[in-house]
């Protein structure tokens, strides 16, 4: 009787270990609407965009001065190198203001995310902020 119990509690976690991987793996990367790749003269508060992913539960945003950066982060991973960093449940996110550089390049990323894991990233974006641009005076 000590057998059965030992082969259903193996039997037990090998089911839960299957569906915590398939609800991982089955996560897409998200599309990435706006900014377009290589988007110049962007807004400092630049509304970044994607498609929904069918089975999120939102969403992991990433900018970054590097795209390098973007590519190593492991899953679930803070990003040390990250300006933004931030988790969303919306497919949409606003830069905060003054938080980019005019003139500068800015590469951004994507990852659905559920109760457990994170899917892949996005593949990296580029974007330009303008040389100049009118900005609220505090």
């Amino acid at each position: 009787m000590k057998m059965f119990y030992r082969l259903l509690f193996v039997l037990a976690v090998v089911i839960a270990w299957t569906a915590v991987q398939a609800s991982a793996e089955s996560l897409a990367a998200p599309e990435l609407k706006s900014p377009k790749e290589k988007a110049k003269n962007q807004v400092p508060t630049t509304v970044l965009k994607w498609n929904e992913v069918p089975g999120a539960k939102g969403y992991r945003v990433f900018v970054s001065t590097s795209a390098e950066s973007l590519n190593a982060i492991a899953p679930k991973a803070a990003c040390a190198d990250c300006l933004v960093d931030q988790k969303v449940d919306a497919p949409t996110f606003q830069v905060p203001p003054k938080l980019l550089t005019k003139n500068m390049p800015y590469f951004w990323t994507v990852r659905a995310v559920n109760d457990t894991d994170e899917g892949p990233s996005a593949a990296p974006r580029s974007y330009t902020l303008a040389s100049t641009y009118f900005q609220d005076m505090d």
